[in-house]
């Protein structure tokens, strides 16, 4: 068990090491660790041809359901009838109720070069607006500049936290400049790329750090000394549990 501090913990994808990725068992074995300290998760959802939030990491089924059909291209249907190892593949108003409890959930909107982002943001304002999922603490995080300031100019939807995700060194530098343009209130950044020192200089313009995706206990040990404010893994059993 790790002394996390004042570091949170999230699963990644539910608790993607420990349980399938992004299925109903998932996010049940995420929810049986809340009480141990698991604090909320991080997950992914994609735009299905016919506008439902699909919660699936990949574009395509292939390493999932063993099939090439891209995730944008089928009606959700469709994408039902499809198995992931013999779970369903979910929406996210499905997984909602799954969410209850937690404190820290980081909802991933995935984009590509065929989004359309009308459709998206139509998705999002039906699915996060007076619905069950509006009462959750939800964070939207994208790499997708153009997403933000989408979102950032709804109505709707500009009040929803946000958090703008970094994967590019070359990207780095800006980071909290284009995070506070954008309105986001924290930073997702590859933990690869984070110090002490791009910790400290996140925290110096307001913004929390959430490291993704981190699986090594002295990593782990190392981030938490330097403050990251959040860490998002596959395995949170073993930093909760003796």
């Amino acid at each position: 068990m790790i002394d996390l501090k004042n570091t949170l913990l999230l699963g990644h994808r539910g608790a993607r090491g420990e349980a399938l990725e992004n299925t109903f068992s998932g996010f049940e074995h995420a929810q049986h660790l809340n009480i141990k300290g698991l604090v909320g998760v991080e997950f992914d959802v994609q735009l299905s041809a016919d506008g439902h939030l699909i919660v699936f990491h990949d574009d395509t089924l292939q390493r999932m359901c063993g099939q090439q059909a891209r995730v944008d291209q089928l009606n959700l249907a469709e994408i039902q009838r499809h198995l992931q190892f013999g779970h369903q593949i979910m929406t996210l108003e499905q997984v909602t109720p799954l969410l209850n409890g937690f404190t820290d959930i980081e909802l991933e909107i995935k984009t590509h070069d065929r989004t359309d982002y009308t459709k998206l943001v139509k998705a999002l304002t039906r699915n996060l607006i007076d619905s069950p999922l509006a009462k959750l603490p939800i964070v939207l995080t994208s790499f997708d500049v153009e997403l933000h300031a989408r979102v950032q100019r709804s109505t709707l939807l500009k009040h929803i936290p946000r958090g703008l995700l970094i994967r590019e060194p070359r990207l780095l530098k800006q980071a909290p400049n284009t995070a506070l343009q954008l309105d986001c209130v924290q930073l997702g950044i590859h933990y690869p790329l984070i110090s002490r020192a791009v910790i400290e200089h996140s925290h110096r313009y307001g913004l929390p750090v959430s490291a993704w995706t981190v699986n090594d206990i002295d990593t782990i040990k190392q981030l938490i000394v330097w403050q990251v404010d959040v860490i998002i893994t596959d395995y949170p059993s073993h930093l909760l549990l003796n």
